[in-house]
Parts: C-alpha cells; sequence; structure tokens
C-alpha cells in the first residue's frame, strides 16, 4: 500500500487533481470453487481515494489501506457492471474512470556471487 500510496501523491502533484481513480487488478480466487482452475480470471476494480486537505502520509496511507480494502471486498463485481452503473462519459482513446492502472509484479534476481574475482 506504501507504493500505492506514493503512486496517488506523484498522480495528484503532477495532475493537481485531489480526487483520483487507480485501477488494479485481483485475481478473483476468493470462490473456493476456482481454487483449483489454471487460466487467467483477473478482474480490475477501481481505487478511488481523496487527496483534499494535504494530508499527511500517515493520513494518506490510511486513506488508501481504506479505499483498497473496499475495493476488495466488492472484487466479485465484474468491471463491465461498474461501468455500467456508472455511465462515464467515454473518448476514443482513453480508458473509462481509469486513466491509469497500476500494475506490479515480482521479479527473481539473479543469484550474485561474493566470491572475489
Amino acid at each position: 500500500m506504501t507504493m500505492l500510496g506514493a503512486f496517488y501523491a506523484l498522480l495528484s502533484r503532477y495532475s493537481g487533481a485531489e480526487d483520483l481513480v487507480v485501477g488494479s487488478g485481483v485475481a478473483n480466487r476468493s470462490v473456493r470453487d476456482t481454487e483449483g482452475l489454471i487460466g487467467m480470471m483477473l478482474n480490475t476494480v477501481a481505487l478511488r481515494v481523496d487527496l483534499s486537505g494535504d494530508p499527511s502520509v500517515t493520513e494518506l496511507l490510511g486513506r488508501v489501506r481504506d479505499a483498497t480494502l473496499a475495493a476488495y471486498a466488492n472484487q466479485d463485481v465484474p468491471f463491465e457492471h461498474v461501468l455500467r452503473a456508472v455511465a462515464p462519459q467515454r473518448r476514443p482513446g482513453a480508458l473509462p474512470i481509469l486513466p491509469g492502472p497500476l500494475s506490479r509484479s515480482k521479479t527473481r534476481r539473479a543469484p550474485t556471487s561474493t566470491c572475489p574475482a
């Protein structure tokens, strides 16, 4: 959540916006029947955070935590249903309600040698 909070702070600083929405992918493996399935089962959740009032780092992280937990509690709602309910104005070449998704992944580092050369 720290990385997401930093991302919000960066977006707010560059855009001047205080009400930001970032998209994040969730694996949707919360239903026991789907845990054993193989394949991509990804849903997008919208994480909306209000950065008004010049929040401290602690406040910002609290807001990010609250938004993230609320979104994950509703992760089973397909993103298409959210779009239909919100009915955003669509523009060609732009993502609806999620102008910038955050993507992260774990990578393995190659082991480094501690032996002198």
